[in-house]
């Protein structure tokens, strides 16, 4: 059972999901009904569950989001999202299994404007550091670059499998604005945030050409990625058994021990509720940040502690 973790309204997360034992299910294909499924879902659920996106991108076997969640309400998005995901992606490939793995999402807050930098800039990277594309903008699947946060409108159609176009619940057409964060809103405003990201961008780029140069691997290239085939497997190494983070910090380490303060304290408050709510006690009041016991139980939840 997944521990219990604080939801916080207006909260910046950065998101991830990985497919069932590392198939290339979510391989770009050439007529990128991969990319439209994917695009629509994640338009469809945000519009619904009050979420702004800032940036996505859609790897063969895993997707990554960075998100604020407005409303304290992200474990629904992602409920919504990955199902949709699932169903569309199942009929599109013939896939009669689960498309997702049994693991939670990966979902951890970013406490800094420097996290938040570095986690879109490890979104867009992506691609290049899995030896993939030399070039962010040469993924042939869905993706952001740095001058799309905060500019780009992505114009979703209906894909035309799984989704009944005479339901009114799926419309033809969603729009999907890539956001700017608030905090790098702030702290930089839009075009210094763009700077900063694409410098980031570029660093994580170079690396990524000093490993293939170091050991000998050449990159895939976009034609060879459209022709991989929805069946393989990753084979690259995995660490068994690693946990999902709940925050970073990139490298502040004052806002990091605060997160950690603040999070073992609202677990200890969370057990001593859970304790006497299941010992009968209905008055039993939970720290904010509770989400499972407030919404599917209606448990009451007070001040953070």
């Amino acid at each position: 059972m997944t521990r219990p973790r604080i939801v916080d309204p207006g909260a910046t997360l950065a998101i991830s999901r990985r497919t069932t034992r590392r198939h290339f299910l979510l391989n770009p294909d050439q007529a990128r009904q991969i990319e439209q499924c994917y695009w629509y879902c994640l338009a469809h659920a945000a519009q619904l569950h009050g979420v702004l996106v800032h940036a996505a991108c859609l790897m063969s076997t895993h997707a990554h989001e960075v998100i604020t969640d407005v409303r304290g309400n992200y474990p629904r998005f992602l409920e919504t999202f990955h199902r949709n995901l699932a169903l569309c992606t199942k009929a599109v490939r013939g896939w009669p299994e689960e498309v997702f793995n049994k693991r939670s999402s990966g979902a951890h807050a970013l406490l800094t404007p420097d996290a938040i930098i570095e986690s879109i800039a490890y979104l867009i990277a992506n691609p290049v550091e899995a030896l993939a594309v030399r070039y962010a903008k040469d993924w042939p699947g869905a993706h952001t670059l740095p001058a799309d946060v905060g500019t780009r409108v992505i114009r979703a159609k209906r894909p035309n499998h799984y989704f009944d176009p005479n339901n009114p619940e799926w419309p033809e057409v969603i729009e999907l604005r890539l956001e700017m964060p608030a905090a790098l809103q702030l702290d930089y405003g839009p075009e210094l945030a763009r700077t900063r990201i694409a410098e980031r961008v570029r660093q994580r780029r170079h690396q990524a050409w000093n490993k293939a140069r170091r050991t000998g691997i050449a990159f895939v290239g976009p034609k060879r990625v459209l022709r991989l085939a929805h069946t393989k497997r990753a084979k690259s190494y995995e660490v068994f058994g690693s946990l999902n983070p709940q925050f970073a910090a990139a490298g502040h380490r004052g806002a990091a021990s605060e997160a950690v303060k603040r999070l073992r304290a609202f677990r200890l408050h969370y057990e001593q509720a859970l304790a006497r709510w299941t010992a009968g006690d209905r008055s039993a009041r939970f720290p904010a940040g509770t989400w499972w016991m407030r919404v599917c139980h209606g448990a009451r939840c007070g001040p953070g502690p």
